[in-house]
């Protein structure tokens, strides 16, 4: 070990070792741990590399003979004997006071670096052909020596005993920490050689951009409620507060105006702050909003551009349709353009605006299907809208939520738009099979015994996702209409649609062919208990005595 407990070779200058500043006065022990978080070091020293104009820094870690060696170099202008000994020296005295264009307003950025209890600080810098070594140790006091060999800006390394385990977690801390607050900045910034840098922006699907005198303001939407407002100067975090004040919004704020407390820890609420929020709220509550419509306009093109293309849940597009549906709840000023912009995408009508849905749905004639069918041929043949969106479900699985844009009914008009194949139904027209003439005549005149006479027809009801494929046989004003799923039962004025594509129609039609009383007995029973009326011992006896009546005169 050489002088003052410094590992050999430390102090081996050809330089005198000048004594510059005794002991540092009691007030540097509070200003050392005046910072919220130790680590917020790294924060300050990157700071003033870049107030020096340092376009990169290099931070580097390593572990040797039991200590922490932390290596931070910069580019910039470095210092030369004046600066040493009345700036970097002496706290409360930056040059930076009243500058705007740099941060470190309080001079006293480097003194955090005491906060993470180092044994020896290490800072070699060169200035106007004057070349330096300031060595800082454990006691605050610090030496002041003469280098030979100039260096490239400021090198500062920091000294600190620890064990590896600790070392490692310390490390990992640390590209956290300077990852989190200095990805921003105008300078390179490589951790062991890889660049943390990034564009200052947002990484979201609907994002402004602006800039405002010494501003820069990005603004986005989320996918979810979350929102976030970020504070920069130069790129430097200051501060990210979560939630932010605008719903649904991620804010990044950039501006000479913003300031940084003493502790490091929040933004100064003042007049600049004020002022620069203001420009991003105009930004959130015009801009921003116009964009959205264009984001929702320019997927619902997409879909429209593809061959059954849906709406789906949980894409970018829902995503945005959740902010406007926000937007909508909660009354807040859209654009004008908003409300004529197609932004929906319907089973053949193609592209329809809000004032267009806003209309049907007040009509009650806006429904969703996942394909094209019949069904929705039929809907919007009768001036219904059909939205184009993924829900539809194999039978016996579970229900998904459909996206969001089937939401938008039921915001604009208080009137729901249900999933069309679940609550609605209609049948085709099918080409009447061998048997069914003496199936029909039979069937007729056996359920005119149980009431109205039902006048049967032949039909199909299968068709994509029909919700009565299942059923034997339905009761409609005529083939082809439009019923509730709810109101199929037999009334008078209806004809009894029956679904010759169903199992037991069609073995009721090769049993007609022998036994056609059997068959229509058998096949009124069926249609009777489907229908959910239930039938009565008495009427049952009915039935089947009618059956062998007709029988019985049929085979004599």
């Amino acid at each position: 070990m050489g002088a003052r407990g410094l590992p050999d070779g430390w102090l081996v200058y050809t330089g005198a070792v000048v004594q510059a500043q005794a002991s540092v006065a009691e007030a540097l022990a509070g200003l050392v741990h005046q910072f919220a978080d130790p680590m917020a070091c790294f924060r300050e020293l990157v700071q003033n590399a870049v107030d020096a104009g340092s376009t990169e820094i290099d931070i580097r870690f390593e572990h040797v003979d039991g200590r922490l060696v932390v290596h931070v170099d910069d580019y910039g202008e470095g210092m030369d004997r004046h600066i040493i000994d009345t700036k970097l020296t002496r706290l409360f005295s930056s040059s930076k006071e009243g500058d705007r264009t740099k941060i470190g307003r309080f001079g006293i950025g480097f003194v955090s670096v005491f906060a993470l209890q180092p044994e020896v600080i290490c800072i070699d810098t060169s200035r106007a052909g004057e070349h330096w070594r300031v060595i800082f140790l454990p006691d605050r006091s610090f030496r002041r020596v003469a280098r030979e060999q100039p260096v490239d800006g400021t090198k500062i390394t920091i000294y600190k005993t620890m064990a590896e385990k600790e070392a490692r977690a310390f490390i990992a801390r640390a590209r956290e920490v300077i990852a989190f607050w200095c990805r921003h900045v105008p300078a390179e910034i490589r951790i062991e050689g890889r660049s943390i840098s990034r564009a200052f922006g947002l990484e979201l699907a609907c994002v402004v951009t602006a800039e405002i005198g010494d501003a820069r303001i990005v603004v986005g939407y989320d996918q979810g409620d979350d929102s976030s407002i970020s504070y920069y100067n130069r790129g430097l975090t200051l501060l990210e507060e979560r939630p932010g004040p605008f719903p649904g919004v991620h804010v990044k704020l950039w501006s000479p105006e913003l300031e940084h407390t003493m502790t490091r820890d929040n933004v100064l609420r003042d007049e600049g702050h004020a002022r620069v929020l203001g420009l991003a709220r105009a930004q959130v509550e015009g801009p921003l909003r116009e964009q959205l419509i264009r984001e929702l306009a320019a997927r619902a093109g997409e879909l429209a551009a593809r061959t059954g293309a849906l709406h789906r849940r949980g894409d970018e597009a829902d995503g945005l349709m959740r902010q406007l549906l926000r937007h909508l709840r909660e009354d807040d000023a859209l654009p004008k353009a908003a409300w004529r912009t197609p932004l929906v995408r319907c089973h053949h009508a193609g592209l329809v605006d809000l004032n267009t849905l806003r209309k049907a749905a007040k009509a009650g004639r806006v429904t969703w299907a996942s394909q094209v069918s019949p069904l929705t041929e039929a809907l919007h043949a009768r001036g219904e809208l059909v939205i184009a969106a993924e829900g539809e479900v194999p039978a016996g699985a579970a229900e998904r939520e459909p996206p969001r844009v089937c939401e938008l009914a039921q915001v604009l008009a208080g009137r729901a738009s249900p999933r069309a194949n679940a609550v609605l139904c209609t049948s085709l027209a099918a080409e009447e099979p061998a048997s069914w003439g003496v199936l029909r005549g039979e069937l007729d005149l056996l359920l005119s015994e149980l009431g109205p006479r039902p006048r049967p027809v032949a039909a199909s009801l299968e068709y994509a996702n029909s919700a009565v494929a299942s059923r034997v046989a339905i009761a409609q004003e005529e083939v082809g209409a439009v019923s509730s799923v709810d109101s199929l039962t037999l009334t008078s004025g209806r004809r009894l649609i029956v679904n010759v594509q169903h199992p037991t129609v069609l073995a009721a039609l090769r049993l007609a062919a022998q036994e056609p009383e059997l068959a229509a007995y058998k096949l009124a029973k069926t249609i009777v208990l489907e229908g959910g009326a239930g039938l009565s011992l008495q009427d049952d006896h009915k039935l089947a005595a009618k059956a062998m009546e007709r029988r019985w005169r049929r085979m004599t």
